[in-house]
């Protein structure tokens, strides 16, 4: 699907969805303080931000989107935000990624203040669970590297 296409069906569907979501077709590029290289941007009310909410708008829009479809969807607050050197790029986000059709697993991935966390879910029934250390985290995460005496 073509990303502009894919935003106009999502913000048709955010419009109507239980926590509301917007995007445009401008928001198909990645920016500070969003998931680098997302295809795409939808952006949640900051009053609204949840993990809840989060996997209730993933859920629309996979639904949305559905089984067949490839997709990397950055996922952060609406707002204006102050960007100051002295303050994280961005708070919340999340990232949602379909990126191969035959696979029925949807991996959204949550960066929050405290820790960043992944999630899988399959289709049909999209119930987002949490998916423990990935092979990333265990090679490049904080605390991952050791010196040799600490193995």
């Amino acid at each position: 699907m073509d990303t502009i296409d894919l935003a106009h069906k999502l913000a048709y569907a955010g419009a109507r969805s239980p926590v509301p979501f917007t995007t445009r077709p401008e928001f198909t590029n990645s920016v500070p303080g969003v998931p680098v290289l997302a295809e795409l941007r939808v952006f949640v009310p900051r009053d609204r931000w949840s993990e809840a909410n989060v996997f209730l708008v993933a859920r629309e829009m996979c639904r949305v989107l559905g089984a067949g479809a490839q997709f990397d969807i950055g996922i952060t607050q609406a707002g204006q935000r102050i960007y100051d050197p002295d303050l994280p790029a961005a708070g919340d986000t999340a990232r949602l990624m379909k990126l191969d059709a035959g696979d029925p697993r949807i991996v959204l991935l949550m960066r929050g203040e405290i820790e960043d966390r992944a999630f899988i879910a399959r289709f049909p029934r999209l119930h987002f669970e949490a998916a423990g250390e990935d092979e990333w985290r265990s090679v490049y995460g904080p605390g991952a590297v050791k010196e040799p005496t600490q193995l």
